[in-house]
């Protein structure tokens, strides 16, 4: 099976080679990539736009374009499955007039078309949150998710310790098959788990837009088929970003009041409202946090670099974070994870 650890890696590789430059770290663009007069107008593109997540992104785009004298045009689907509506999105901004483009893909491959063919029509790409099967862009701007799914799979093998009623059996709620960020953390997340010495004894792929009424949906199945006995037959739960933890959490709350036994660590990715207060009220063992602000200032500020004639870097890494009961009140914590 192919793995998104190595398609990353392969993307990593070309993006560097892009132009043939001789600085291996960064991307200088050519003499029609730069903007000769007038300001600059990029289109920000999200995976979605209801979600606190890519609100998140939004605000950190937002303010990079307020520094940089910028307009920015933001966007994104109704749904993290409607790869046609973003890829139309991607068309309708090179047929605007746009000086450059950043975006998070919401597929590895659906966007291939519509990115390469803006790259073609000398529109620059620079890529945020998610990878692409593509050397088009220009740079990736986001978290090293492999890496974000092993700190999450060595966060729960701590929760969990040496409490292994059952011979260390967990599973993981995926996200959406094709999502490159979150396919990337799952990967990690089981490499991480096995190394520890645990079982990961199932995944499973949210149904349908990916939406927590999905993912609760998906959940549900996917924990009855480890309680036997009124009793959940696991030793930890990992749900790999904010919708899957969500509705992962809604299902053990809802089994909890039905009274079957659970008692396991559960781990989640991306911060929210709901799972902070999780965190807090011990639902939650840990949280693995992005910088979705930080996402969406850097995509933006590289994009103009990029335009105004610059080297840029042809990864940056926006970094992760466990959160935990004993840092949540952290002030560094707050600010990262949009606490009030």
């Amino acid at each position: 099976m192919k793995t998104y650890r190595s398609c990353f890696a392969m993307l990593i590789g070309l993006v560097f080679s892009i132009q043939g430059c001789g600085n291996s770290s960064s991307n200088t663009p050519p003499a029609g990539a730069q903007t000769q007069s007038g300001s600059l107008q990029i289109a920000v593109i999200g995976k979605s736009t209801v979600n606190d997540y890519w609100k998140a992104v939004e605000a950190g785009a937002r303010k990079a374009a307020k520094e940089d004298g910028v307009e920015i045009i933001w966007t994104g689907p109704d749904a993290e499955t409607n790869h046609t509506l973003q890829g139309n999105m991607v068309d309708n901004m090179v047929s605007r007039g746009v000086s450059g483009i950043v975006i998070a893909p919401t597929n590895f491959t659906a966007l291939v078309r519509p990115i390469e063919s803006a790259v073609e029509r000398g529109v620059p790409v620079v890529l945020i949150d998610s990878t692409l099967d593509s050397q088009k862009p220009v740079s990736l701007v986001a978290t090293d998710n492999h890496a974000g799914g092993v700190k999450a799979g060595e966060a729960l093998a701590a929760a969990i310790g040496d409490n292994k009623k059952f011979n260390g059996k967990v599973v993981m709620l995926r996200f959406l098959e094709g999502s490159g960020s979150t396919e990337e953390r799952e990967a990690g997340f089981i490499e991480a788990a096995k190394a520890a010495g645990l079982d990961v004894v199932e995944t499973q792929y949210t149904k349908g837009t990916g939406s927590t009424t999905d993912a609760a949906d998906t959940a549900d199945a996917l924990l009855r088929r480890h309680i036997v006995d009124n009793v959940l037959q696991l030793d930890g739960i990992f749900a790999s970003n904010q919708p899957t933890a969500i509705g992962m959490l809604r299902k053990l709350e809802q089994f909890k009041s039905q009274g079957v036994v659970i008692d396991c660590p559960f781990i989640g990715f991306d911060a929210h409202d709901v799972l902070l207060q999780g965190v807090r009220d011990g639902k939650i063992a840990g949280l693995v946090v992005q910088d979705p602000v930080n996402m969406g200032y850097l995509g933006v500020k590289t994009m103009v670099t990029y335009l105004r004639g610059q080297p840029i870097e042809a990864f940056v890494n926006t970094g992760v974070t466990l959160v935990n009961k004993d840092n949540i009140d952290n002030p560094d914590i707050k600010v990262l994870t949009l606490q009030k």
